[in-house]
């Protein structure tokens, strides 16, 4: 394929004179009710920048600053009269088309309030999604995120700098240092392990993101240790990424994924951390289906911790396999005493460091012949009691809280009567022991409640003080003895009554994916009030469907020619890639003449369109404008009737006065005189172009006007052929017509008939080289 353009611009080295002329900003005056009423004011930018390109493709660029969104877009809110709360909207719109958005929630409650349930607000554009779905979630509660209990005051939020756009605050992995230092990581999605966002780091006062480029959206966080006494060492376990330590602050990162266990026969294709632990100078991790590992070096080294499990009690003679452990607890005084919390298999310690590991399974996992897996019982989380060396509480899934009091020979149950109805919500536990209250336990246990025994976990009772929201998995004890705890929850909100949220932020997976890096650019704000169940609002946004570019001859300036049209939500055109660029290619059987390719907007601040159609010895006028149809939110490029307007082109050009544009202003028009003779073309002769172009009653050669052209330039034995932009061939004009590089043509088709006013192709077929394509306007 020929690597130009069907309307190419011959090599050659211009002068020009360029006479800019500059307007004042122009002002949006679209009043709310008409914004709301699908009608937008129409502005043209405030003035252009004329360039003759003298090196590669070689043509005009006209320049123009962006429109600011703020005076170039309106919007208006609907519906909102009857609300009890307030909303306001700031900003400009950055949609590429009309929208019209609906905001409703099946949920009711007060605005910002500390309340057990979300108010989750659903958004949507409402009307055909020919061009994209824009759809997000907000949740105007505020009931989650981190939970700081305050001995004798309550419960509070810990979450200032975290967003409050997040559809929930989901605490996916967290461990508390030093002092005030908390360090968590966060998903934001409906489940817990969806949409991941990153690791956070608390400095007593707020939360800051940190390693943003090792733990993106794509890596979900799963565990969380730091090293007792240095809060710039710790090690964060992810779903599929394996262990990434740091010793920086977190600053920069191990990462330990085959290197726990290089000749490990099986090894597996994710390293998925169940758990972490960091105590006294002993780290252990747990990797799915590869196992456990301890470091005693601050993870400088691992080795294996050999622990493994009867595939089946109900066996005579199981073999043995490597268990899941779910987490790991440290004796409060003896370092080698640790508890393994096993899916299946209740719980295991072991009394050397993790050397070896001996099963706790007493009377609590035994195999029954007649009850063939009653032996099941799946440690959630374990505690040692600080009273008592040979005391520890079991939280087993499914089932409840277990007692022992001789190291695993016996168990009772305990807590019986606080448990959920149904023990099948049992899902998640978190134990923490009471620092400076011995024999005082806690217990989060997800979704029912929080628990508190100071009897060494004899007798239990919910804590007076109940969190707002009951999902937790994270648990912390205030060091001091302050009796103060930390809760990391999921599932809650934490929106607070008049902070702005960024719509773009809030986009879910039914925004179509080439739509979801589209920053709207309006903000929406909530004020204190009652949201009551399926009550909605709408937000009508407008913004101009795209540009158009004009030119004009010096000799009627005010007369001009639509030279291209880019629409913003459909840019159409027959070449791949930028027309000012000299490796563009042409798609074949391709008619549409929008030109959409000559308009370059790689910078969004600044856009530029490229006009090769200039010649030697001629003043052009230029304009820009804006256009739209209206607002096409609810109709489809099929149906929609609407007429394209304009912004105005130049001072006065006003409907009532017999202009373009149905708006006033003093529009963009920029005179610019080409002065140089011209240079030879890439297809080694002189530039190849027409004239008059383009032909009108008032324009061409004496006593001919606006009847006939001439092609110059035209290399001997060249064939011009002649089409409408449908494809249609007009005339076949031979090399028998050229006179000294002069084709005339008296533009009558091969019928004889003169041809109407329109747009046409012209190709110039070169012996022994790529064809030259051009454009001819006929005005008549």
């Amino acid at each position: 394929m020929a690597r130009q353009s069907r309307i190419q611009r011959a090599a050659a080295v211009f002068f020009a004179v360029v006479m800019l002329w500059n307007a004042g900003a122009a002002l949006a005056q679209t009043p709310d009710s008409a914004c709301a009423a699908d009608s937008l004011y129409l502005i043209s930018p405030v003035a252009l920048d004329l360039n003759l390109e003298t090196t590669g493709r070689l043509g005009l660029t006209v320049s123009w600053p962006n429109l600011d969104l703020d005076e170039a877009t309106c919007f208006s809110l609907k519906y909102t009269d009857d609300l009890d709360f307030g909303v306001q909207v700031s900003g400009g719109f950055g949609g590429k088309g009309g929208r019209v958005f609906r905001f409703t929630s099946p949920n009711e409650g007060m605005v910002g309030a500390v309340q057990p349930d979300n108010i989750i607000v659903s958004w949507q554009n409402v009307g055909p999604a020919t061009y994209g779905n824009i759809a997000g979630v907000m949740n105007l509660a505020n009931n989650g995120g981190i939970l700081k209990y305050t001995s004798g005051s309550g419960w509070s939020g810990l979450n200032e700098g975290l967003p409050m756009y997040w559809r929930q605050v989901n605490t996916v992995g967290m461990a508390a240092g030093s002092g005030d230092f908390l360090i968590a990581g966060f998903s934001r999605g409906v489940t817990s392990d969806s949409d991941p966002v990153g690791l956070f780091t608390f400095d007593g006062t707020k939360w800051t993101q940190i390693a943003q480029n090792t733990f993106n959206s794509k890596i979900l966080i799963t565990g969380i240790a730091v090293a007792p006494g240095d809060n710039n060492m710790f090690a964060v376990g992810t779903a599929r990424n394996g262990l990434y330590i740091t010793t920086d602050g977190g600053q920069t990162f191990t990462r330990w994924t085959i290197q726990f266990d290089p000749t490990y026969g099986d090894m597996p294709t994710n390293f998925s951390v169940n758990t972490v632990d960091w105590s006294s100078n002993q780290l252990f991790v747990f990797i799915k289906n590869f196992g456990l590992f301890r470091s005693t070096d601050e993870g400088n080294t691992f080795v294996r911790s050999v622990i493994t499990v009867p595939a089946n009690l109900d066996s005579e003679s199981p073999e043995q396999i490597l268990p899941t452990v779910n987490a790991i607890s440290f004796h409060p005084t003896d370092p080698n005493r640790i508890l393994a919390s096993l899916e299946f298999h209740g719980v295991y310690e072991s009394m050397d460091g993790g050397v070896t590991w001996e099963n706790r399974y007493g009377d609590l996992v035994v195999a029954d012949p007649e009850n063939p897996g009653s032996w099941v019982n799946s440690g959630l989380d374990a505690i040692y009691d600080d009273v008592s060396p040979q005391t520890f509480l079991l939280g087993v899934k499914q089932k409840g809280l277990f007692r022992t009091t001789d190291d695993g020979a016996t168990y009772v149950e305990v807590a019986k009567s606080l448990q959920p109805a149904n023990p099948a919500e049992i899902l998640n536990m978190s134990m923490v022991r009471v620092a400076g209250s011995p024999g005082t336990i806690m217990v989060q246990e997800d979704k029912n409640s929080l628990l508190i025994s100071s009897n060494s976990g004899a007798a239990w009772e919910d804590f007076f003080f109940q969190p707002v929201i009951s999902k937790g998995y994270f648990l912390v004890s205030d060091a001091t003895g302050s009796g103060d705890l930390i809760l990391g929850t999921w599932g809650g909100g934490i929106y607070q009554a008049g902070v702005a949220l960024p719509l773009a932020s809030t986009y879910t997976t039914a925004t179509t994916a080439s739509l979801r890096t589209l920053d709207l650019g309006l903000d929406m704000t909530f004020t204190a009030g009652s949201f009551k169940s399926n009550e909605l609002f709408e937000l009508v946004c407008q913004t101009f469907q795209g540009w158009a570019v004009w030119r004009g001859l010096s000799n009627n300036p005010e007369d001009m020619t639509l030279l291209g049209l880019y629409d913003r939500v459909n840019p159409e055109d027959c070449i791949e890639g930028y027309c000012g660029n000299v490796d563009i290619e042409v798609i074949p059987n391709c008619f549409a003449t929008k030109r959409a390719a000559c308009f370059n907007l790689d910078n969004p601040d600044t856009i530029r369109f490229f006009d090769e159609e200039v010649y030697n010895g001629f003043v052009y006028n230029y304009s820009v404008t804006s256009f739209d149809y209206g607002n096409t939110a609810l109709t489809t490029p099929e149906n929609n009737s609407n007429e394209m307007l304009f912004s105005p082109r130049f001072e006065g050009d006003y409907q009532a006065n017999g202009g373009l544009s149905p708006f006033s202003g003093p529009g963009n028009q920029t005179p610019i005189q080409i002065n140089e003779p011209i240079g030879i073309s890439e297809t080694g002769y002189d530039e190849i172009y027409v004239f008059p172009n383009p032909l009108r009653d008032d324009a061409g050669f004496p006593r001919d006007e606006g009847g006939a052209v001439t092609f110059k330039n035209i290399p001997p034995g060249s064939n011009i052929l002649v089409f409408t932009t449908s494809g249609d061939r007009v005339i076949d004009i031979g090399p028998e017509d050229n006179i000294n590089g002069n084709v005339h043509w008296d533009t009558n088709n091969s019928s004889g008939e003169s041809i109407n006013s329109g747009v046409f192709l012209y190709k110039v077929e070169i012996p022994e080289k790529d064809p030259y394509w051009g454009r001819l306007v006929v005005i008549r």
